[in-house]
């Protein structure tokens, strides 16, 4: 029996979008980070997460993340913006998609790192901040108090002149998870869809040309477009 075909995706400008287009809440190790090319679809990162708890909705002990973008065969990198990236060996929390998608199953970029601050294990987002909680427009991040993961993944540091203990107040992990599922219960809400590893986009949609490092392209297959740029490897 074929399988019914995945609703197409649409803005989070909220909670509620946000959790609509949920399929599941993990949090899971990631074991290996990898890249795959192919001349008709370009290059891809594949994200390993293993030892995986669902928090909401359901998923398997082990977990692939394919993402566009990764290396190149002559040694550059192809960035693509709102496509997270991930440390390897680090823990995460991660929303994943119930709609179809051409660039990565994560939602919306809500991936958030696992990492101990004054004895307390919180979770950071994309761009450093700490999640401090949930409000109408998604869930909420602080300023930035890490640094960005770069382009090898390396685990980011906190920014320069940052104070542990002047650090702004955040959930800790287990804090922000019982939140979510709280605010479920009490508005009789729940996750629902199936999460899939695999792009519904053909190949052909997917396929950028080679450009050179300065120049920018858009990303096919996604409304809006969003631009990608290809890099020298160690380039910021």
């Amino acid at each position: 029996m074929a399988e019914a075909p995945l609703r197409p995706p649409h803005a989070v400008d909220s909670l509620l979008s946000l959790l609509d287009q949920t399929a599941a809440v993990v949090e899971g190790d990631v074991v290996d980070v990898r890249s795959e090319y192919s001349p008709r679809t370009g290059p891809w990162t594949v994200v390993t997460l293993g030892n995986v708890r669902a928090h909401l909705g359901s998923a398997p002990g082990e977990l692939r993340l394919r993402q566009a973008g990764g290396l190149l065969p002559d040694g550059r990198q192809r960035v693509v913006s709102h496509v997270p990236r991930f440390v390897r060996g680090a823990r995460y929390v991660v929303f994943l998609r119930n709609t179809g998608w051409s660039l990565s199953p994560v939602l919306d970029g809500q991936a958030f790192r696992v990492e101990s601050v004054g004895g307390r294990e919180v979770l950071v987002g994309a761009e450093g901040g700490l999640v401090s909680g949930l409000g109408s427009a998604g869930v909420r991040q602080t300023a930035p108090v890490f640094d960005a993961v770069d382009l090898m993944g390396t685990r980011p540091a906190l920014r320069a002149g940052m104070d542990v203990a002047g650090l702004p107040e955040a959930l800790e992990r287990e804090a922000f998870v019982s939140l979510l599922q709280n605010h479920l219960r009490a508005r009789g809400l729940r996750v629902t869809g199936t999460f899939r590893e695999e792009p519904v986009a053909t190949a052909s949609a997917l396929s950028v040309p080679v450009t050179p490092a300065s120049g920018q392209v858009p990303a096919k297959g996604l409304t809006p477009p969003q631009p990608e740029r290809d890099v020298p490897p160690g380039a910021p």
